[in-house]
């Protein structure tokens, strides 16, 4: 299945759709669904708020019709649409360990569907534990989806404090965790070995990113002490910089430092006129000068240092690219640079981002859809993995990708953002 592109009327059509609580729909369904629903009521405050009772995000879904309505009276109002990473954490395990399983539960790569990998993962999970004669129609109830999303979103976040929580120690958690790591292999494989690696010597844990960002997390320990007040005694507690023995914080640290990455990147290469900075690029390359020691010089030359570590390409370069530096960057990471250059929108756009949320103008739908799914390919093809791994254990890791050819097929994703 090919990229699906739409208009801007028709992504508003979908954003109104997703307000109301259809997001895990095909965009082919949430249309249909707005056409069938909304429009034939759209100036009908009564109706639309009949609508809006029924709706997940009741005020979004307001502002998005009060946004149709001007569109429709041919006035411009700003309304940003949103679009969701589907499965963020997972997502970003995905693409660093290049497999092709995990990809397709969570819309790296194209299935035809929309797919829902917490309720995929529920589902695996209830037939294996009905297998085993775990669970039946009876007692199914128990053990909800909502919970089961729960305690996967902490899982891929290496607690295992929430799992246990909600399954319980036996078979029903022992059956959740071997289905994540056979429906989910490459993600689940990240998780585990982050928890290996903790370092109980550490004070903090530290990494850099491609694009120079500097990451430092401290190990904080819970320490607990006895007072008295009014003649009774009392246990509080406080949070003291010192090693501890199993830390779980270092995945999702460094899960979220590449979610972090990527909406830098996504900024400045939506932010950024794209004539302006290939023209600069191509006087830059055509001049080929070495620099002259500057201070920007040397910044340029360590984010082509991390490219030729981690294979990813920081457009953070732009920051100190000019006619006397572009000799710093060999012919093939000039062509690198061009092909990102390239594959920027053709008119820059502002892009707000919370987390994994994406608010940009309806009529940019498309590209910040090719955008997201541009930078997990790129991640996909590159060694950032390893790249961060050798740093944080302090020596050499070379990590193979279960599917080296993954990051061909991510570009068509239609999902990844929803």
């Amino acid at each position: 299945m090919t990229f699906q592109a739409f208009t801007g009327k028709q992504y508003l059509q979908i954003d109104i759709a997703n307000s109301y609580g259809l997001d895990k729909k095909s965009w082919d369904e949430r249309i249909a669904w707005f056409e069938a629903n909304v429009l034939p009521v759209i100036h009908d405050d009564p109706e639309i708020h009949k609508l809006m009772q029924k709706a997940d995000q009741p005020a979004l879904l307001f502002a998005g019709v009060e946004s149709y309505r001007n569109m429709l009276a041919g006035k411009p109002d700003g309304y940003p649409i949103n679009l969701d990473a589907t499965s963020s954490g997972i997502q970003l395990l995905t693409v660093m360990a290049s497999d092709r399983r995990s990809a397709m539960l969570c819309n790296v790569i194209d299935t035809g569907n929309r797919e829902n990998a917490y309720m995929r993962l529920y589902n695996s999970m209830m037939e294996r534990l009905a297998a085993q004669g775990l669970v039946d129609e009876e007692n199914s109830g128990r053990l909800s989806a909502d919970d089961c999303k729960q305690a996967i979103m902490t899982a891929f976040y290496s607690s295992k404090a929430e799992p246990k929580r909600i399954f319980g120690e036996g078979p029903v958690l022992d059956t959740f965790y071997e289905t994540l790591a056979e429906e989910a292999p490459g993600a689940w494989e990240i998780t585990e070995a982050m928890l290996a690696i903790w370092d109980d010597k550490a004070y903090e844990n530290s990494w850099i990113m491609p694009d120079n960002f500097h990451v430092r997390v401290k190990v904080m320990d819970t320490v607990y002490d006895s007072v008295r007040f009014d003649g009774k005694p009392h246990e509080v507690s406080y949070s003291v910089n010192q090693p501890i023995q199993k830390g779980r914080s270092l995945g999702a640290n460094m899960t979220h430092s590449v979610d972090g990455m990527i909406s830098r990147e996504i900024t400045r290469r939506c932010t950024t006129d794209r004539t302006t900075i290939s023209a600069l690029a191509y006087e830059a390359f055509e001049r080929n000068h070495p620099g002259l020691n500057r201070k920007q010089d040397d910044e340029l030359l360590q984010l082509v240092y991390h490219y030729r570590e981690s294979g990813f390409m920081s457009t953070r370069m732009f920051e100190y690219l000019d006619e006397h530096n572009g000799g710093i960057l060999t012919l093939e990471e000039q062509a690198v640079l061009k092909e990102i250059i390239d594959s920027m929108p053709p008119k820059p756009f502002n892009v707000l981002i919370v987390h994994d949320c994406f608010r940009v103008l309806p009529n940019h739908g498309n590209a910040i859809r090719k955008m997201y799914n541009r930078l997990l390919m790129e991640i996909a093809r590159s060694n950032l993995l390893s790249f961060l791994m050798t740093q944080i254990v302090g020596r050499l890791i070379t990590i193979s990708k279960l599917d080296p050819d993954l990051h061909t097929e991510i570009m068509e994703a239609n999902y990844a953002l929803s």
